[in-house]
């Protein structure tokens, strides 16, 4: 399919200019890249399940050669918890701010790591495995902290 072959061209360009394969799905400059990748996501999970035909091992092969992250999201969390490894070197603790100028999204993350877990210990489904607390734990991360509404 010749659109998908251009659709592959345009994802290594994406690559060459920044490095990764992530299109974030916000992406303004390129919105029909960042639903393709997205696409790519699903069809490959339903490939999986053995319910689409549409996503071949060939092509799989052809994105993996790039370093397409097919689970973008765990890869995200993961690159987190290790800004916050860096954060406890510098700080000696993991208390991130909320607004934490070096690097926001960590000081949003943390929060919502923290927003999860209590939902979690409220009875309520969550995404929050116990490998992951675990990992945090290891950190000496504070689940519980006064003003968690207030930034440090």
């Amino acid at each position: 399919d010749a659109q998908w072959f251009n659709m592959f061209e345009e994802l290594k360009k994406y690559k060459e200019i920044h490095g990764h394969c992530s299109v974030p799905d916000k992406c303004t400059s390129n919105k029909r890249l960042a639903n393709w990748v997205a696409r790519q996501r699903k069809l490959y999970l339903e490939m999986k399940e053995g319910k689409s035909a549409v996503m071949t091992a060939e092509r799989v092969d052809m994105l993996n050669s790039l370093g397409f992250s097919w689970k973008v999201l765990e890869d995200n969390w993961h690159e987190m918890l290790e800004d916050l490894k860096e954060y406890k070197e510098r700080h000696g603790n993991c208390l991130v701010p909320q607004r934490y100028a070096p690097n926001p999204s960590l000081g949003i993350w943390v929060k919502s790591q923290r927003q999860v877990y209590k939902r979690k210990l409220n009875g309520k489904p969550t995404g929050l495995i116990k490998e992951r607390v675990c990992l945090l734990n290891k950190l000496g991360f504070v689940w519980f902290i006064q003003n968690d509404a207030k930034s440090h």
